[in-house]
């Protein structure tokens, strides 16, 4: 009794002691989030008013399985142009060429000339967002692959969505944020996350022309064009590190999936299927492994797998199945603090349950409830609990959020020494453009779980896009999980103490759906790492 006495009091220190730090990482994020400035830059789409996911993406929160607006989005805005028609760089800006403001893809218009005038149906939408006609279905986004192969190539997307019926129209949260502004000058573009969106062909550059939309934006290239009815995609991921003071050199495919969602008016059903090889007792891809083959042998896998449900015209989505779990910013890098920590990666993280998502006007969000890991066994090591994040849009290019997550197994898959495990995560997220072209992504969470003192992780991350396609990235980040009492070892960075880390990153789209990304890492506790990554998106 008295050696418990003894961890608890050292315990209550710590966590008078963790306190101050968290409340100093949420009162940069606050502080932060509601700059007023009206930029334009945000490496995943929010730079240009699109501060909702579910326009360029088949998962509500984000990430993987793209609709055909977001192909055609990722081949005008994401990739480099070599000076032809840089939008990104040049046609995002206010006055970049054409008058009026191009807040966001409103301005894409059928009619080449309007575009370029800032005419046309960047107005009609502004006037059908305040009517509540903004927004198209999701039958209206995949019906728009159809036409991938137009001798022009023209992304139907918007035509589609046009020519719905009111019913088939929601407007987006940044449009609804940003119309009461604009009531008076019917030649300004609604903003938006979810707004109708145009033909991807009219996307005007510096010279006000109209940006051509490449035929190998679609699926496989261009090269397979699949039915209305269908949404394909993939991922191949190769990485190549070397860490120094181990001098261990490494080659292998980190990725290699395939995703796809069947549309059926509402009714929805999706997943991925992969293949991975790790080596025996990486914590890595284990979590979603379909197949059981031990040491570095190749493993079946399926990170995600649903059913589900949109209604009121895709405002809320329901699921059912293996999802990502819905916490903070969604960001690709799955060894970072923030998300290894809480157990909200999009490597193997993902949990079976049933969830809904809201994408509202100026709020979006998700919950979950978990059920548990049925990829794993046995029972005890399943985490049943919930997981959710809800975002505010407090400008058209600046979000705050929240996140709440709470688990509980009998056994803890990774410390199975402890026995049972209930585990917490609690903090704030935000996303702000703080110019033109840098972005401010942050996060910062509250940890907690049994055994152990309360404790934090947290990262910041300023995104410079030189010019379009080419991104320089500086990233910290901080991690205390919480001393440990019951493993009696000393406070040391990571464990009663906070550990820091650093990367440095250049992100290279130098072709359609082809991306390098270099990275340096410098984590304490660990070897100074370089990472080069060649990544293929179907």
């Amino acid at each position: 009794m008295l050696v418990v006495r003894s961890d608890r009091s050292i315990g209550d220190r710590i966590r008078v002691r963790a306190w101050p730090r968290l409340l100093l990482l949420f009162g940069t994020l606050l502080a932060v989030s509601f700059i007023p400035r009206d930029a334009h830059a945000f490496t995943w789409m929010i730079k240009h008013g699109y501060g909702g996911c579910t326009t360029c993406h088949a998962d509500p929160s984000g990430g993987e399985l793209l609709t055909p607006y977001g192909r055609a989005q990722s081949d005008l805005l994401l990739r480099m142009h070599y000076g032809k028609d840089n939008a990104s760089a040049e046609g995002s800006q206010k006055g970049g060429g054409h008058s009026g403001s191009f807040d966001s893809f409103d301005s894409f218009d059928n009619d080449e000339d309007k575009a370029a005038d800032g005419e046309g149906t960047a107005s009609k939408t502004k006037g059908a967002a305040k009517n509540g006609d903004a927004k198209p279905s999701r039958a209206a986004k995949a019906k728009k692959d159809s036409d991938d192969d137009d001798d022009d190539n023209k992304s139907s997307g918007a035509a589609n969505a046009k020519g719905d019926s009111d019913d088939d129209a929601k407007p987006s949260a940044p449009a609804k944020a940003k119309k009461d502004s604009d009531d008076d000058d019917d030649d300004a573009p609604a903003t938006g996350a979810g707004d109708a969106p145009k033909s991807a062909k009219a996307a005007p550059d510096a010279s006000g022309k109209a940006a051509e939309l490449d035929s190998s934006s679609g699926f496989l290239w261009g090269l397979i064009t699949p039915p209305d009815w269908l949404l394909l995609g993939g991922s191949y991921r190769h990485l190549t590190l070397y860490e120094f003071g181990s001098k261990r050199f490494a080659t292998f495919p980190m990725q290699a999936d395939l995703y796809g969602q069947l549309v059926l008016g509402g009714f929805r059903a999706g997943g991925s299927i992969g293949a991975i090889r790790v080596p025996e007792g990486s914590p890595y891809a284990r979590a979603a492994q379909v197949t059981r083959n031990q040491g570095d042998q190749w493993n079946l896998l399926s990170r995600t797998h649903y059913i589900g449900y949109e209604f009121e015209d895709g405002e809320y989505f329901l699921r059912a199945g293996r999802l990502n779990l819905p916490f903070g910013i969604r960001i690709p890098e799955h060894t970072m603090w923030v998300r290894s920590a809480t157990r909200t990666d999009r490597e193997s993280s993902q949990e079976d349950g049933l969830a809904l998502a809201f994408n509202g006007s100026v709020v979006r969000g998700e919950v979950m409830a978990i059920a548990g890991n049925y990829q794993i066994n046995p029972d005890k090591f399943r985490e049943r609990g919930y997981s959710l994040y809800v975002e505010y849009l407090v400008a058209s290019r600046s979000a705050i959020g929240v996140s709440s997550e709470v688990t509980y197994a009998n056994r803890d898959r990774i410390i199975v020494e402890q026995g049972s495990m209930l585990r917490q995560a609690h903090g704030l997220f935000a996303r702000t453009a703080i110019s033109d072209k840098t972005v401010l992504l942050a996060e910062a969470d509250f940890l907690n779980r049994s055994f152990a003192a309360p404790g934090y992780v947290g990262f910041a991350q300023l995104d410079w896009e030189a010019v379009q396609g080419l991104h320089f990235m500086v990233t910290g980040e901080g991690l205390d999980n919480g001393y440990d009492a019951n493993q009696n070892v000393l406070h040391a960075p990571g464990n009663g103490q906070p550990m820091l880390g650093g990367w440095g990153t250049i992100d290279w789209f130098f072709l359609p759906h082809l991306e390098f990304r270099f990275d340096a890492v410098a984590q304490q506790q660990s070897h100074f790492t370089l990472l080069g990554q060649l990544h293929a998106f179907l």
